[in-house]
């Protein structure tokens, strides 16, 4: 085996003992560097994401000289797929910003259609959904048909050079990749991509039947959506993993939670846990009202990747039931010298570690960041995190 394969699979073993809430040699260290990546290369995000080899050059610029144990993934929104589209949701201010997304796309659903949409999820996201969210799939015959052709041919070069990317980080640098497949919950879905925020807040006073209907619903299709993404990875010696972010619940009163979000968000982590797959899901806000919840999930088949909160709270009562992961704050690598960074990476690897079961990372993923304030607080937790 190569010295690079044999440091491929140190940095798994170091990284799966974590998630199997095991002490690893030392603490792990997942770079969750998103576009930050682009920036880091000298790049915008829309040049990466429109052009797969500065794609390429960004993340093999940061594996060579950031110290990692793996990346999260390749983030890369594919320009062309969304063009072929004729995406009406997500676009560019300028050739230098990262990719936006209009909230006012996101209202192309109404409240009667509900009952549609829950009787054939499959058929109304296909008829309705994606003809009205791009336009080219709104023309009529062959025009949208060469659309979606188009699209096709753009989104599986897109697969073809992520993949090749992926390889070449393994092979190359022995470096592995966190996630295989990405999911959203039904909730958050409508929300985002359907109703838009303000509406589906609206609905849980104004429709709660239909609303929890259509939830419902979706869920299965959402369990298919990513089983299909996971389906398309090789086989790997280790648990495949799902990644979900979710930014809802911590704008939802708690007994709305408890009957929107929380029975198909369980049902979506029992069903992966059962098929042994990882998933990490994003804990974004401040899920200190859903401890107790979340203590009812599988133990260790999760990471929970956590924004805000207080970490031995967190440890205290999440501890024997995940991985834990988070909770560094991304602006302080902006914004903090290198001094504050150390100190609050020593901060919570002093209350996070003991025991196992913890993996260093940012509380979300870096847009922006000094790039010296990151290999110093990296570096600082391999030299200083060690079991």
């Amino acid at each position: 085996m190569s010295d690079m394969m044999n440091l491929y699979q140190e940095r798994l073993d170091r990284v799966y003992k974590a998630f199997n809430l095991e002490q690893p040699d030392r603490v792990p260290v997942l770079g969750t560097y998103g576009s930050w990546c682009a920036e880091f290369a000298g790049y915008s995000d829309a040049e990466t994401n429109w052009d797969m080899d500065k794609g390429r050059k960004a993340m093999m610029k940061v594996v060579t000289e950031i110290p990692l144990d793996m990346v999260h993934r390749y983030f890369a929104r594919p320009g062309g797929v969304y063009q072929a589209l004729g995406s009406k949701a997500f676009h560019y201010l300028s050739d230098s910003t990262v990719v936006q997304y209009s909230d006012e796309h996101a209202q192309i659903m109404t409240a009667d259609e509900y009952s549609e949409f829950a009787k054939d999820p499959f058929r109304f996201l296909a008829g309705k959904i994606l003809p009205r969210k791009y336009a080219e799939l709104a023309k009529p015959s062959p025009a949208k048909d060469l659309a979606l052709a188009k699209g096709a041919m753009k989104f599986g070069m897109f697969g073809a050079q992520s993949g090749a990317i992926v390889g070449a980080l393994a092979a190359q640098y022995g470096m592995p990749k966190l996630v295989d497949a990405t999911i959203i919950h039904p909730m958050d879905w409508i929300a985002d991509f359907f109703r838009g925020i303000k509406n589906a807040f609206l609905d849980i006073r104004r429709c709660p039947g239909e609303l929890l209907a259509a939830i419902g619903a979706f869920t299965p299709l959402v369990i298919k959506f990513g089983m299909s993404q996971l389906n398309m990875v090789p086989p790997k010696q280790y648990p495949k993993v799902v990644y979900i972010p979710m930014h809802l619940p911590t704008m939802l009163k708690t007994s709305d939670f408890d009957k929107f979000y929380w029975p198909s968000f369980k049902e979506i982590m029992e069903f992966f846990a059962s098929q042994d797959i990882i998933v990490v899901p994003i804990y974004e806000g401040d899920w200190s009202r859903y401890y107790d919840h979340l203590q009812e999930l599988p133990a260790k088949k999760s990471m929970g990747w956590f924004e805000y909160g207080n970490p031995k709270e967190i440890k205290d009562k999440l501890g024997d039931t995940m991985c834990i992961s988070g909770l560094y704050p991304a602006t302080l690598l902006q914004f903090g010298t290198k001094e504050e960074c150390i100190a609050k990476a020593k901060e919570l690897v002093d209350i996070l570690a003991p025991g196992g079961g913890y993996v260093f990372c940012t509380d979300k993923e870096i847009i922006t960041g000094r790039p010296e304030n990151i290999i110093a607080v990296n570096k600082f937790v391999m030299e200083y995190g060690i079991y």
